[in-house]
């Protein structure tokens, strides 16, 4: 468990009401809560709204106008999601200490520090009147929810106020989600760490790509850079994603279609919670809006799915978008800095924070740079570390606010209705940098890369850099008509999985931090099986679990292990593996996938374990580049890190096979029948305050063997820091559409439309998402009348 979900447990054990939750009457107690999802209300609408629920609980909303719908929208999320939304906006604003007491002051800090309710609040008035409008419209309707019926249970538990939602809420979330998708801060502290350890030659051995820097971060001390990594890891935990990011997309043109139009599939990979960090929702007003997708709570619009004439979807691009800089204070005021000669005043912002169960608020500061917020005061203000030493300064493309934002792109996505369209509100989407795929209804196909990536005077990003001379500036960002992107092209389909992009002819750098191309690979060889596909297709290629990974490795450490010296249970696991790496599949049944993962972590630890030690290893694991120094070991182009070491590949996999082999045996028996792939893989729907018994009873849903892995299509990532494997990351929607029949597209999330305990709709999905099945995504006007289960009209006052 991640240090910052345990803090948040911890704070909670003494002030949740547990006996209540226990008693005879907590049915009741749950059920009293559930909003009116059937009738009338009159609330702030100019003219009637019909919230329509289908068989799914999911809302379809038809209203006469923009500000009506978005009212109605964050009405709606406010009836299924308000405490996933509450935990989300305190999460990035910083204000979670007051409800959880001073064990999550830590992260509060460290949220203030990164900004987002910041960056929000000097957006704002950058907005054009449109989006702005859209904006308080929606918290309009989230604060309307107030008047009309109680608050989700959570509130109860933990003894949270509701105060009135904000425009700047939302669009911190929205900032919070491109720190999730762009943040490259870890690795420069895992190379900063690397280089002082080992030197030069062997962190260049184990990331080929950096290169040397004048005067790197030997200044920083080992404790307050294990700190930082914490905080940083910890902060994409709150309220909204977690580690093992990734997602697929793929577009497939009319020419290798069954229908003749084109195809689209997406799966973003992201937290596998209760309730799904995604919320389904049908937008229409007659001429203007008829979108249907997913969109985060706390947020207006769609982020991904289909209108009447187009469809799109996302994967992360894993840019490098966020530098680390090394400041030099003046001895005499440690509130300038040092710049080009002179020194320079820094912006110093006084925080406050309220802690639940302390009398008097809590001071800080934050202290701003050139360069962006100091972020090791961090590790001071929170008492792990008296004098941090050279301070850290946070420089992110987000930093830059200007009037191009995530929110108003996707409304232009919204309303779009042709690739012209659709082009120019991607021009608007700086942050995440994304892959973006689009099909529209008259059989074009198109990917972008999108999004502001910076162009570096000098350095390569991928460790911290003096911020004192100058020479490590940014000049300026890809220009948007040079990032990657192809329009039709001629093999008939588009696909990309977190994977390289660009080859070396490419001009500009965008990151080192690819995914590896298993996901990718696996996802052309199946779009290459057929010359004509089906939607059914596209949907067996998202459930898809053939590991090829394991392809690659299947010559390479069969030879090696069949050398090895092993006893007859060692033997027939050996033999059970090799039948299985013929045709690898991550399938929970079977018992080769938990022979091969488990063998191959313990390779990986004895490869690089001794040189790193545990605390450093964990940190290359959080990076995203181990799998690319294995793979380079494995296939024997990287001699110089196990070089004056003793040790080999061959006696790594040997012996980590043999330590495979005793855990398995520890955790499961000797049966190794019983070593299938679900008894360790698996996925429990976590709910914030599930982990704390016996609420894990009412809130989790799980736990479920489950199949995939971290290198399978059918993405189910597990952290390599922990046993068993338990599944953190994957595809809370799975979304596929026919732009032959738009109104046939399917989708599944995990969970359900609802988070509100006792609801019909909290969980009422989720069987069909484990077992791959999908659901239609009504969207004409007589389907979703054919399947409605509840309307509530919103009437004027």
């Amino acid at each position: 468990m991640s240090k910052g979900k345990k803090i948040l447990l911890f704070s909670l054990s003494g002030v949740l009401a547990l006996g209540a939750i226990a008693s005879g009457g907590s049915y009741w107690f749950v059920r009293h809560t559930l909003a009116k999802t059937d009738g009338e209300l009159n609330l702030g609408v100019s003219k009637p709204v019909s919230v329509v629920r289908d068989d799914y609980g999911i809302p379809h909303i038809y209203a006469s106008n923009e500000r009506d719908l978005m009212f109605a929208q964050g009405y709606v999320h406010a009836q299924d999601r308000l405490w996933q939304m509450e935990l989300a906006r305190r999460s990035v604003s910083g204000t979670l200490a007051e409800v959880f007491g001073e064990a999550v002051l830590p992260q509060d800090r460290f949220n203030r520090t990164i900004g987002f309710r910041r960056m929000a609040d000097q957006l704002v008035p950058k907005l054009d009147e449109r989006t702005k409008e859209a904006l308080q419209a929606y918290a309009d309707g989230v604060n309307a929810f107030r008047e009309t019926g109680p608050l989700p249970i959570e509130y109860t538990l933990t003894g949270a106020a509701f105060e009135p939602w904000q425009v700047s809420d939302s669009i911190a979330i929205g900032k919070n989600m491109a720190w999730y998708l762009g943040d490259n801060a870890i690795t420069e502290l895992f190379v900063s760490s690397s280089l002082k350890k080992l030197g030069f030659d062997k962190t260049q051995s184990l990331i080929p790509e950096i290169r040397p820097v004048e005067e790197g971060a030997a200044a920083l001390k080992d404790r307050d850079v294990r700190q930082l990594v914490d905080l940083l890891d910890a902060s994409r935990r709150y309220g909204i994603p977690g580690e093992g990011l990734g997602s697929n997309n793929w577009v497939v043109s009319g020419s290798k279609s069954a229908t003749g139009k084109p195809l689209l599939a997406n799966d973003m990979h992201l937290q596998l919670g209760a309730p799904s960090i995604f919320y389904q929702n049908h937008l229409t007003v007659s001429g203007q809006y008829s979108v249907t997708g997913v969109v985060f709570p706390g947020l207006p619009g769609v982020v991904a799915g289909h209108n009447e004439h187009i469809a799109w979807g996302f994967t992360n691009l894993n840019p490098d978008v966020q530098d680390l800089y090394i400041e030099k204070p003046n001895p005499d005021n440690p509130h300038q800095f040092e710049y080009a000669g002179r020194y320079e005043d820094a912006i110093v912002i006084e925080e406050t924070y309220r802690v639940k169960g302390r009398a008097e608020p809590v001071r800080g500061e934050t202290v701003i740079t050139r360069h962006g917020p100091i972020i090791t005061d961090i590790v001071k203000e929170i008492g792990l570390s008296e004098q941090p030493g050279q301070p850290l300064a946070l420089r992110w493309t987000a930093y830059d606010i200007g009037p191009e934002n995530e929110i108003t792109a996707w409304l232009m996505m919204n309303k779009a209705k042709n690739r012209d369209e659709f082009e120019q509100a991607m021009r608007l989407f700086a942050a995440p940098a994304q892959n973006i795929v689009y099909a529209d209804d008259q059989g074009n196909i198109g990917w972008r890369a999108n999004g502001r990536i910076p162009i570096r005077a000098k350095g390569d990003g991928m460790q911290p850099v003096p911020g004192w001379t100058g020479e490590y500036e940014w000049k300026s960002y890809i220009p948007w008509e040079e990032l990657p992107h192809a329009w039709n092209p001629p093999e008939g389909y588009i696909a990309t999985a977190n994977n390289r992009i660009v080859d070396d002819k490419y001009p500009y750098f965008i990151t080192n931090n690819w995914s590896e191309s298993y996901r990718a690979d696996r996802i052309h060889e199946m779009l290459r099986e057929k010359s004509l596909l089906t939607l059914e297709d596209m949907q067996r290629m998202q459930g898809d679990w053939k590991n090829l990974q394991a392809v690659q490795y299947r010559d390479i450490w069969l030879p090696i292990l069949k050398r090895g010296s092993w006893n007859a249970a060692e033997q027939e696991a050996l033999r059970t593996l090799e039948e299985w790496m013929r045709d690898p599949v991550d399938a929970p049944d079977l018992v080769g996938p938990s022979l091969f993962h488990t063998t191959l972590n313990k390779t990986m630890e004895k490869l690089f374990e001794p040189q790193l030690g545990p605390a450093l290893y964990a940190d290359f694991l959080s990076t995203g580049l181990s799998s690319k120094a294995v793979n380079e070991l494995f296939a024997g182009k990287n001699n110089k890190w196990l070089a004056g070491t003793g040790g080999t590949m061959e006696q790594a996999l040997l012996d980590g096979f043999k330590e495979a082999m005793r855990l398995l045996e520890r955790q499961l028996g000797g049966k190794q029948e019983k070593w299938v792939w679900g008894a360790i893989h698996t996925l429990t729907f976590e709910h914030p305050l599930g982990a704390k018994k016996p609420l894990n009873l009412m809130f989790n849903d799980g736990p479920h063997p489950y199949g995939g892995s971290n290198v399978t299509v059918g993405d189910a990532s597990y952290s390599r820091q922990r046993w068993p494997f338990k599944v953190v990351a994957g595809a809370p929607w799975r979304f596929t559409a026919d732009l032959s029949n738009l109104k046939a597209s399917e989708e599944i999330m995990i969970m359900g439309a609802s988070g509100q305990l006792g609801s019909a709709h909290y969980s009422d999905q989720t069987s069909m998402w484990l077992a791959g099945r999908y659901k239609t995504m009504y969207f004409d006007e007589a389907d979703v009348a054919a399947h409605t289960k509840a309307t509530l009209v919103l009437r004027p006052r």
